[in-house]
C-alpha cells in the first residue's frame, strides 16, 4: 500500500489524520509509514516539511523509492495505530512561495531567452536555478525578473493537472519527463506548464515579489540565486539597516554609500601603499644596523609576523658573509632561517636538523627557509641552529 499524498491535491491542507502502516528504525530515531500524509518528503530541489505527529516533533521526511511511500522521522516513539499531524505552517508558505517563484522564472528565462533550467535547489536563505549558458548580464537578470514580476502581479491562477503519459507530447510541457503513468502538472495560466510533485500557492499574487540576488558560474553553467514573497522582505529589511549603518558610518547619503566607500577604498589603497614602502624602508635601516655575532644575526621577536621576519631576514643577508636566525613567538613559535648569496650555509638543511630536534614542520631553499611549530624556547632553538651553522651539529 502506497501513502496517499494530501499535499498533491490541496497544499493549504496544514492538519490531517492517518493510519500507522508500517514502523521501522532511522538511524538512532523512530520512522513510520502511514496509511495517507500532507508531510512533502524532501524532493525535486525542494526540502521536505517539519511540523509535529500526535505533539513529537518530526525531523525529516523521505521518500523510500523501492516502495513509493514517505518515512516520517520523529524525536520520539508513538504507540497506537492512527496519528494526528501537523504541518509548520511558516515553513510550507515559504517553500510554496519559493517554488512557484521558480516556475515563473524558470519560464521567464525560457520566453526572454530561450534558456532551460537545467536543476533547482530550495535552501534556506536563497534558492537557486542553473542555465546552460556561458554569461547572463545584469540586464539580462533583470529583464526575466522583471518579466516575473508582472506575471505574479497578473495574479495568474496555479491549478494541478493530471496528464496521461501518452498525451505528455502534446500537453506543452517546459521541460519533457520521463516519469510514467498520469503526470501530475503546475500550470501557470497561459504562461507555463511544468511536471512537478511538489507544494504550489494557488494563484500567483501570493508568490510575492521575486528578486535575483546573484549570479556566479558553476562549473560549466551559470547559476541564478534568487528569493520569493516574505524572504524578499526580509532581505530588504536587513538590506536596508545595512546601507543605514554604513551610510552614518561615512557620513553619506544612503544611495551614495556605493560612490563614497570606492572613494574611502580608493584612499585606503594609496595609503596601504605608502606604508608598506615607509615598512620596507624602516626594514631596510633595521636590517643595515642589526647586530652580528661572527657573520650571523639571531633575534626573537612577539607576534611581528612570518612575512615581516622574512623580508628582515633577506634584507639582513644583503650583507656579505652573513646568516640570519630569526624567531617569531606569535600563535605558535615560528623560525626563519636565510643566508647571503655568499654564504656557504645550507638553511633548508639546518632548519631541517632544527625541527628534527625541536619538531614542527617547515621547508625552503638553501638560501631561504622556515618552519612552524617548533616546542621549546627560541633562545634554546636558536642556539642550537647557531651551533649547527659554525660546525658539526652536537650530540643531542
Amino acid at each position: 500500500m502506497e501513502t496517499e499524498r494530501l499535499y498533491y491535491n490541496d497544499p493549504y491542507l496544514l492538519e490531517f489524520d492517518a493510519n500507522i502502516i508500517e514502523t521501522r528504525p532511522v538511524g538512532d530515531r523512530f520512522g513510520i509509514i502511514l496509511d495517507k500524509t500532507a508531510f512533502y518528503p524532501t524532493s525535486g530541489g525542494q526540502p521536505n516539511d517539519l511540523g509535529t505527529i500526535n505533539g513529537l516533533p518530526l525531523v525529516d521526511c523521505l521518500e523510500d523509492e523501492a516502495s513509493g511511500n514517505i518515512i516520517h522521522v520523529i524525536e520520539g516513539t508513538i504507540t497506537g495505530s492512527s496519528v494526528h499531524g501537523r504541518i509548520d505552517p511558516a515553513r510550507r508558505t515559504d517553500h510554496m512561495q519559493q517554488h512557484s517563484g521558480q516556475h515563473v522564472l524558470s519560464q521567464a528565462f525560457v520566453e526572454i531567452f530561450n534558456w532551460p533550467t537545467v536543476s533547482f535547489h530550495l535552501g534556506t536563505v536563497s534558492c537557486t536555478i542553473d542555465l546552460p549558458v556561458d554569461s547572463v548580464s545584469r540586464e539580462q537578470a533583470e529583464a526575466a525578473e522583471e518579466l516575473a514580476n508582472r506575471i505574479v502581479r497578473e495574479n495568474r491562477s496555479v491549478v494541478v493537472r493530471y496528464i496521461a503519459h501518452e498525451n505528455v507530447a502534446e500537453a506543452g510541457l517546459r521541460k519533457p519527463t520521463d516519469r510514467s503513468g498520469d503526470i501530475r502538472v503546475i500550470d501557470i495560466a497561459g504562461y507555463d506548464r511544468s511536471a512537478c510533485g511538489g507544494t504550489h500557492v494557488r494563484i500567483t499574487g501570493e508568490i510575492g515579489p521575486i528578486l535575483i540576488t546573484g549570479i556566479e558560474r558553476a562549473k560549466k553553467q551559470i547559476r541564478v540565486e534568487f528569493i520569493c514573497g516574505d524572504r524578499v522582505l526580509q532581505y530588504a529589511r536587513r538590506a536596508n539597516s545595512t546601507l543605514e549603518s554604513i551610510s552614518q558610518t561615512i557620513s553619506a547619503a544612503p544611495f551614495e554609500t556605493a560612490r563614497a566607500v570606492r572613494a574611502l577604498w580608493d584612499e585606503y589603497q594609496k595609503a596601504r601603499k605608502r606604508i608598506e614602502e615607509l615598512e620596507s624602508e624602516l626594514l631596510d635601516y633595521e636590517a643595515a644596523r642589526f647586530p652580528l655575532t661572527d657573520g650571523i644575526a639571531t633575534a626573537t621577536f612577539k607576534g611581528r609576523g612570518i612575512e615581516k621576519l622574512k623580508m628582515l631576514a633577506v634584507k639582513i643577508c644583503t650583507r656579505p658573509g652573513t646568516v640570519a636566525l630569526l624567531a617569531d613567538e606569535g600563535d605558535q613559535l615560528r623560525v626563519v632561517f636565510a643566508r647571503s648569496a655568499d654564504a656557504t650555509v645550507d638553511v633548508a638543511a639546518l632548519l631541517k636538523k632544527t625541527l628534527g630536534r625541536f619538531g614542527g614542520r617547515g621547508g625552503g631553499r638553501p638560501n631561504l627557509a622556515q618552519g612552524g611549530g617548533l616546542t621549546g624556547s627560541a633562545d634554546e632553538i636558536l642556539n642550537f641552529a647557531q651551533d649547527l651553522s659554525r660546525g658539526p651539529a652536537p650530540r643531542s
